[in-house]
């Protein structure tokens, strides 16, 4: 059975300096795979002592590069699908970090 965690818990885990290296974020205890940014405004990353973090980590990086690397060979041609391929991708994967990230979803 998963362990339950209070919002309070996991802001503690996250504001603890001893989980922060040069900008790292590494907490085994933490649940979350995504957590905010030290800076909170400035998006989310990863928790690097979670085991799921390199998958998610290319995973983002594959749907990210994707369309690029689909529509690129046809040059300047796919230029606008490109675009909204790539804004779409941001947006999804800023609404995935949202809910992963969010404390609620742990209790």
């Amino acid at each position: 059975m998963k362990e339950k965690f209070t919002a309070e818990q996991l802001e503690g885990f996250w504001r603890d300096p001893a989980n922060w290296r040069r900008g790292i974020y590494r907490c085994a205890a933490d649940p979350r795979v995504i957590v905010p940014k030290r800076v909170p405004w400035m998006g989310w990353t990863i928790n690097f002592a979670h085991r799921s973090a390199w998958p998610v980590l290319l995973a983002v990086f594959l749907l990210l590069a994707g369309p690029y690397l689909l529509l690129a060979p046809d040059g300047l041609a796919n230029a606008g699908i490109l675009f909204g391929l790539v804004v779409v991708d941001i947006v999804m994967i800023c609404a995935v970090c949202w809910y992963f990230a969010s404390p609620k979803r742990y209790e």
